[in-house]
């Protein structure tokens, strides 16, 4: 067989195999794909599977984003939204001590 005969005979093998599961299973499809940026966002482990993590973490992960965030802010020289921030950052930093 040609190099090319053995290509037709792969993807027909492969579409048959498709079909093949495609009937048999019945699987739902994805509905959304995540992209890559939420991908690394997220904690993922070796395999890509998402990490469960517990409130207590996520509270701190936040805490640390709007650290970064008021620097950002000061150094802007936005003191009404630094405020604000200061309100949320302390309700947090409030339910991170309760945990």
């Amino acid at each position: 067989m040609t190099e090319d005969q053995l290509n037709q005979l792969a993807n027909l093998i492969s579409r048959r195999i498709i079909e093949h599961l495609d009937y048999h299973l019945d699987i739902e499809p994805i509905k959304r794909v995540m992209s890559a940026e939420e991908f690394f966002d997220h904690q993922v482990d070796a395999f890509g599977n998402i990490k469960s993590v517990d409130k207590k973490y996520l509270i701190e992960q936040q805490l640390a984003q709007l650290e970064q965030t008021k620097e950002k802010l000061l150094k802007e020289e936005k003191y009404e939204l630094l405020k604000e921030l200061k309100e949320i950052y302390d309700r947090l930093k409030k339910e991170y001590d309760n945990l």
